[in-house]
């Protein structure tokens, strides 16, 4: 259960972070590569206890 509530928590602090610099970023070309990239690091921390699984 400890393991369930510590994703969740990464989770919502990369979700809060991210939503946080996608603030700050200035409008242009490089924002929709950025915003590739934050949704590539989602991904990866939604999917990493099927990491753990396969393992």
């Amino acid at each position: 259960m400890e393991i369930v509530k510590e994703w969740v928590k990464n989770i919502f602090i990369i979700i809060v972070t991210i939503t946080f610099v996608e603030i700050l970023l200035p409008h242009g070309s490089i924002r929709k590569y950025l915003k590739f990239i934050f949704s590539l690091i989602i991904m990866a921390i939604i999917l990493s206890p099927l990491a753990i699984l396969v393992e």
